[in-house]
């Protein structure tokens, strides 16, 4: 012991000696105090020379500014699809996250924004960039944690729960394009909009049931869109959903998901002018714009994937979706027309090796058919090459049969085939929260 504390020690050890000689009344005289206080003086010198021969001890390391919040700070993620391929005629309903055309193209950029709030809610939001057309608010919205009785709420915009694909984003899809009654039936853009939705789980049942009731204002159709089944009569107009939802664990390595939807709103629908049409359609409502309907739809899900991949990667998916639209008071020319039209897809997607995913869609619309969903048939493929958890490529094609959409020509209405095929690099970075199943 040396330096400071070893001049002490003595100190305390001068002053214990001096009080034990000290006179009866335990008082210390000054000529001790002084002995004790040279001593100490002493010590003190003798240490400083020693610490001038030795180099400097390091200075500690501050620990970093602001380390202390970073908790405070939400999860924070991008993903960015890039497509490169071609359509054989362009003139084929896309989805809003579809390739918009031929040639490289980035089809879309998302950030995401994801951290529990408090006790009470949970926030999520997801920032978009389709194929480079401005920054969209794709889901932004608050859910409930603490709610009594097993119920949920949600509010703010986001993807309604009607079906599977639906809710999906653009990362979570098999193939590089959703399948068409999502453009045709849901929208363009899906059924996504400002809204709230209240969910109740069962309780005391052997399988997963969750209902859920829910209520949108959706905006009208853009111009020289398909007909939408939603957003007519204005933002005051509210768009109803109801499902129930249910999951059953058929072992360890099988399980199902099945749903039922149904909807209600008002058809919406722009015309920027159709040939077709008699008289000819003028930019504004079409004909069909405006009337109550409603929408019904089941979907499935069917999951394979054995528990232990050291035996195995293998894993088999299948999904499958048939949506009905029907409009019962539609009025054209003074002669009630009602329509019923819908559409299905189907699909398998098989990992066949830790990195490799095969994936088959076949998809008929107009089953049945009418004046805005005609007969046409489409088969999809796609090889999926799953570099790591964060990024991927895909190769992806198909086939159509069927009437283009908004033909230029009427010699163009009797069916077509066309075609497209793209390359999609997906990569992905930062925290992003885990996705339903």
């Amino acid at each position: 012991m040396n330096g400071p504390a070893a001049a002490l020690a003595g100190t305390l050890a001068l002053l214990a000696s001096t009080a034990r000689a000290a006179e009866p009344d335990g008082g210390v005289s000054e000529a001790d105090i002084a002995k004790a206080l040279g001593a100490d003086e002493a010590a003190q010198a003798k240490a400083a020379g020693q610490n001038a021969a030795a180099p400097p001890a390091p200075a500690a390391t501050p620990a970093p500014a602001g380390r202390g919040f970073q908790t405070l700070n939400p999860d924070i993620s991008a993903i960015l699809d890039l497509a490169a391929g071609l359509y054989t005629n362009e003139n084929v309903v896309k989805s809003g996250d579809d390739p918009q055309a031929s040639g490289f193209r980035v089809q879309e950029v998302e950030i995401a924004l994801q951290e529990v709030v408090d006790p009470y809610f949970r926030a999520d939001i997801f920032l978009t960039i389709p194929d480079l057309n401005g920054l969209e608010v794709e889901e932004a919205y608050l859910t409930t944690t603490t709610l009594p009785g097993n119920f949920q709420l949600k509010a703010g915009i986001f993807r309604a729960q009607l079906g599977r694909q639906n809710a999906q984003h653009l990362h979570q899809q098999d193939f590089t394009r959703r399948p068409t009654i999502n453009p045709e039936l849901m929208g363009i853009d899906g059924l996504r909009a400002p809204g709230a939705e209240l969910s109740w789980l069962t309780p005391g049942l052997p399988f997963y049931l969750l209902w859920s009731g829910s209520a949108f204002s959706v905006a009208p159709a853009e111009v020289d869109e398909p007909l939408q089944t939603f957003g007519g009569g204005g933002r005051g107009a509210l768009t109803l959903l109801a499902t129930a939802r249910a999951f059953f664990p058929l072992g360890e390595a099988t399980s199902v998901y099945a749903g039922l939807n149904y909807a209600r709103g008002r058809t919406s629908q722009i015309s920027s002018g159709n040939p077709l049409s008699v008289p000819p359609i003028l930019i504004g409502p079409t004909p069909y714009n405006d009337f109550a309907d409603n929408l019904y739809g089941v979907d499935l899900y069917l999951k394979w994937k054995p528990p232990n991949q050291a035996q195995t990667y293998a894993s088999f998916a299948w999904q499958s979706e048939y949506f009905v639209r029907q409009i019962q008071g539609l009025v054209i020319g003074g002669v009630n027309t009602p329509q019923l039209e819908g559409g299905l897809y189907t699909q398998v997607v098989m990992q066949t090796h830790r990195r490799w995913y095969v994936g088959l869609r076949g998809e008929m619309m107009g089953i049945p058919s009418g004046d805005n969903i005609n007969r046409q048939y489409a088969g999809e493929a796609s090889l999926t090459w799953g570099l790591s958890e964060f990024s991927r490529i895909r190769l992806y094609g198909e086939l159509r049969r069927g009437p283009l959409f908004l033909p230029l020509d009427p010699m163009t209405v009797g069916p077509r085939t066309t075609g497209a095929a793209f390359l999609q690099l997906e990569a992905a970075i930062g925290a992003h929260g885990a996705h339903p199943f």
